[in-house]
């Protein structure tokens, strides 16, 4: 079975790049457009790997990370 990887990247011309060349390498690739939807991909299909931007629309990679990872400090 192979590895589940997501890219959170709001760029079009990275999400393709880095869709084709996982893809090439035998990967899984699924895509979200903002944190949000980064967010809510990571917690429901528990990727292997989460290749995240740190400048995204609606929240930022920085506060997807820290609802990832159960950083106290986040806002529910």
């Amino acid at each position: 079975m192979p590895a589940k990887i997501l890219i959170v990247d709001d760029d079009p011309n990275v999400q393709r790049l880095l869709t084709y060349t996982l893809k090439q390498e035998g990967y899984e690739v699924a895509v979200a457009r903002s944190g949000e939807e980064g967010l809510d991909l990571a917690i429901n299909q528990a990727p292997d790997l989460v290749v995240l931007d740190v400048r995204l629309p609606g929240i930022d990679g920085f506060e997807v990370l820290r609802q990832l990872r159960g950083d106290p400090r986040t806002a529910a």
